[in-house]
């Protein structure tokens, strides 16, 4: 593949022009950079792509995915998140190195078919070692897909996500995990990855708090510090259920009984921020959120499976948040699709309030690309097809039925497009994708290599399952003590006729 690349006369989305009907411009590539786009321009010796018939898209970010379960997929259905946690936690932990790989490749695999060219892994990586950290990187560079790396940092135990966890039994809370870690130490190591394995090309970093009740105050101020110094985004999860307000309620009344008053209180509220999720944030958190530039990265596909409730779009926008989507674990949502992330957006503000409303399907790009690059700390850089940012692009085939008829780039994008339509992939100028086939991994040889890993990882499964039966009753209870909880009627489930 020569170093310049040229796309050749597909119809290339703006986000400033006519985001219906785009027009037909060329893409001269150099080096992994857009150097220009317009008419009959001159290839002066790059490879060519026809993309006649094609609408040229930038490619869209995932800002909130967990590569170390992929091999989850399918497996769990009507689990709340914290019982669901009794499961994917230990299934993501001390796996080899093949099957670390293995798993990154198939993430990376589905991400690329489905025009996803950058995602934000948020690895829960165990243990954090330099060799498991080189074998998830080289993975994704192997893939050719573009990466923000975060592995997850925390010093308390995974106990500390369940209120009432005291009336667990101990082998109960040994499940879920009573593990501590030291806070130095990982703030250390992490500086110290950023050196090993500097960022440049397809490789960026960020700072991954795993949430406001796994870090203590020294914990979070910590990873403030540790963002400020390498001027990273921060990463972490907040509000995604009914359990997380009790929990900010009774245990940080110090803070104003608000996970977001303990994460300013730290240092943490400012534009590098993005809290992922906040299904059940208060009208005046997002207020303070936008205030400080704070973003909210919505995942409504986990959200809804995992039965955490649905995120207030409508307030957010109104109370004017910086917003961005994700599509979280496989095993939470199955699917790695901005576009179903894309139409989930737009179909809950829709249902938020019955006046009709401003046209949605190109903010949700916007959300998906600029949105997403801008939370990253990658804004001008990344989700615009424009002189001087990175030559991400997707290819979706005008030919394919959700275009017949052909009336509105945005919408047809957004309320039809299923990830079929996604004929090539161009990252950092390098086509990982053409004419529907990935050119960065053998597919059936990755297939034959997960067959194989399977049969292992299914019998820990299984033996997992086996284990967590005696803990159901016990997290049920904990479970049914926090919807009995005032949390001064905030409410993010569809009312049931009664």
């Amino acid at each position: 593949m020569a170093s310049r690349l040229l796309v050749r006369g597909g119809q290339v989305y703006d986000h400033d022009g006519d985001v219906h009907k785009p027009k037909a411009a060329d893409i001269l590539i150099a080096d992994g950079d857009i150097v220009a786009v317009g008419e009959n321009l001159d290839a002066g010796g790059a490879d060519i792509i026809d993309a006649c018939k094609k609408l040229v898209m930038p490619g869209m970010i995932n800002a909130h995915y967990h590569s170390h379960d992929t091999l989850c997929k399918g497996m769990f259905e009507e689990l709340p998140l914290e019982m669901w946690l009794l499961y994917v936690l230990p299934m993501g932990a001390n796996r080899s190195r093949e099957e670390l790989r293995a798993r990154t490749l198939v993430g990376a695999l589905e991400s690329i078919r489905c025009g996803i060219t950058c995602v934000q892994d948020m690895l829960g990586l165990i243990p954090l070692t330099d060799d498991n950290i080189d074998v998830v990187i080289d993975a994704y560079r192997e893939a050719g897909l573009r990466v923000v790396f975060s592995p997850m940092l925390w010093d308390l135990p995974a106990t500390a996500m369940v209120r009432h966890q005291d009336s667990l039994p101990a082998d109960v809370r040994e499940m879920l995990g009573t593990q501590t870690r030291p806070i130095r130490e990982q703030l250390d190591y992490m500086a110290h990855q950023f050196r090993r394995r500097p960022a440049g090309g397809t490789l960026h970093w960020a700072v991954a708090p795993f949430s406001p009740q796994r870090c203590s105050p020294k914990m979070l101020q910590g990873c403030a510090e540790l963002a400020e110094a390498h001027d990273l985004a921060v990463y972490t999860h907040v509000y995604e259920t009914r359990n997380q307000v009790v929990i900010a309620r009774e245990l940080y009344a110090g803070h104003g009984g608000s996970l977001i008053g303990y994460l300013g209180d730290n240092g943490l509220l400012n534009g590098r921020l993005n809290i992922v999720h906040s299904v059940w944030i208060t009208r005046a958190e997002m207020e303070q959120m936008a205030a400080a530039d704070a973003g909210i990265v919505l995942n409504h596909m986990s959200n809804f499976k995992l039965k955490s409730g649905i995120a207030p779009v409508a307030d957010l926008r109104a109370a004017g948040v910086r917003l961005g989507l994700g599509c979280d674990n496989c095993s939470g949502s199955d699917v790695q699709s901005v576009f179903q992330a894309m139409k989930l957006f737009c179909l809950i503000a829709a249902v938020s309030d019955p006046e009709p409303g401003e046209p949605m399907a190109h903010e949700a790009l916007r959300c998906a690309t600029l949105g997403n690059a801008r939370g990253a700390g990658l804004a001008g850089r990344l989700g615009a097809i424009k002189p001087g940012h990175k030559a991400d692009l997707v290819l979706i085939d005008l030919d394919d039925v959700a275009y017949l008829p052909f009336n509105s780039a945005a919408r047809q994008i957004v309320y039809t497009e299923a990830g079929r339509g996604v004929a090539s992939v161009i990252i950092d100028g390098k086509v990982v994708m053409h004419d529907r086939k990935v050119t960065t991994i053998d597919e059936e040889a990755l297939r034959r290599e997960v067959d194989g890993l399977m049969r292992h990882f299914l019998a820990d499964y299984e033996a997992v399952v086996s284990s967590r039966a005696r803990a159901l009753p016990y997290m049920r209870e904990a479970h049914r003590k926090v919807w009995a909880a005032n949390v001064g009627g905030l409410d993010r489930f569809i009312p049931r006729t009664r």
